[in-house]
């Protein structure tokens, strides 16, 4: 499904539909919408931040994987560090706001919410490839080299992270515990750190 919304292209692919349905279809936690609320709130301020830097997004498509966000990078690095660190941080507006919420009213779904907001603007911080964190780590890097170094050497570290989880994953199996999503975060870093964009 293709339409256009303020100027921006907006894509949804079938396959971002029909893995969100099956997720639904096999939840147990009930946790599946609130995290696609809360990405929404992340993804929500990254693009509030561009429409202020006047850096309006081109194209924004759904698919399995992520959410792409096509657009001109703003000439200013501040800007860009700015945008980046606009969805982690709007994350941890609401983990703060809920959190308090929890403390004052003792709101056990308010608390579940927060610690799910809290992941995500951490995972997101990660100094790696495709995430927030990593695209401030490159700009910060290209400040003393060339950018594709900059994007050589966060793409190090993301194999670094992704090795990290690998291990983990391993230890957690070993100790009688199988955590899939550990497994599936590895190969997530993994593509990011190895596959050049």
């Amino acid at each position: 499904m293709k339409f256009k919304f303020l100027g921006t292209e907006i894509y949804i692919s079938f396959l971002f539909c029909a893995v969100f349905c099956f997720m639904l279809a096999i939840d147990r936690t009930g946790l599946v919408i609130p995290t696609f609320f809360a990405i929404f709130i992340h993804e929500s301020a990254h693009l509030l931040a561009m429409w202020a830097a006047d850096c309006q997004p081109r194209a924004i498509r759904l698919i399995p994987t992520s959410v792409q966000i096509v657009r001109p990078f703003s000439v200013k690095r501040y800007g860009e560090i700015a945008i980046s660190a606009c969805g982690p941080a709007a994350n941890l507006v609401v983990f703060g706001t809920l959190y308090t919420n929890y403390v004052i009213f003792k709101n056990e779904q308010s608390l579940n919410f927060a610690i799910l907001n809290l992941v995500i603007a951490i995972f997101n911080l990660l100094p790696v490839s495709g995430l927030d964190g990593g695209t401030i780590l490159t700009i910060i890097i290209s400040k003393f080299t060339d950018v594709y170094k900059a994007e050589s050497i966060v793409r190090l570290v993301t194999v670094g992270f992704a090795f990290i989880a690998f291990v983990f994953g391993v230890y957690l199996w070993v100790s009688g515990t199988v955590n899939i999503s550990v497994f599936i975060v590895t190969v997530y870093l993994a593509v990011c750190g190895l596959v050049k964009k």
